[in-house]
C-alpha cells in the first residue's frame, strides 16, 4: 500500500489509517492533527462515481429475480471500493483546522420558568383563568 508522510516531521502514515481517517489524522511521532486535502477527496469520490455509472450501466439488462435491484447494488459496490483505493493512492496530508472547544452551558437559575414550563403568572391549576365562566 502507499504511504503518506507526515508534512511536519516526515513520519510515514499508513495509506489504510489516512483513507479510514480522511477527516483528521494524527501523526504518530508529532501528533499534529492532519487531513486529506479537500482536492484529492473530490477526485476520490468522482473516481468513485464514474466507477458506479459504470458498473450501474453494464449491469442494466441483468435477468432473474434480482435484475432490478442488482445494478444499484453492483453501483454502490463499485463506489464503496474504488473511491477508497483511490484516496489511499493519491491523499496528500494538509493541517487540519483546530477542534473547536465547546463550553458547556450555563445554568440561568429557573427564569421564570415552573416545572411545568409556565412562570408565575402563567395558568392558573386547572389551566383555566378564574372569574372568565
Amino acid at each position: 500500500m502507499a504511504v503518506r508522510v507526515c508534512p511536519h516531521c516526515k513520519t510515514e502514515i499508513t495509506a489504510s489509517n489516512v483513507a479510514a481517517y480522511s477527516f483528521g489524522v494524527d501523526c504518530p511521532k508529532c501528533d499534529a492533527r492532519l487531513e486529506v486535502a479537500p482536492g484529492t477527496r473530490t477526485i476520490s469520490s468522482l473516481c468513485g462515481l464514474a466507477a458506479g455509472a459504470i458498473a450501474w450501466r453494464l449491469s442494466i439488462n441483468a435477468g432473474g429475480d434480482l435484475g432490478a435491484v442488482l445494478p444499484t447494488l453492483y453501483a454502490f459496490l463499485a463506489f464503496g471500493i474504488v473511491s477508497p483505493l483511490v484516496l489511499m493512492f493519491s491523499a496528500n496530508l494538509r493541517n487540519a483546522p483546530a477542534i473547536p472547544v465547546h463550553e458547556p452551558a450555563h445554568d440561568h437559575g429557573t427564569s421564570g420558568h415552573g416545572a411545568g414550563g409556565h412562570g408565575a403568572s402563567g395558568h392558573a391549576a386547572g389551566g383555566h383563568d378564574v372569574g372568565h365562566h
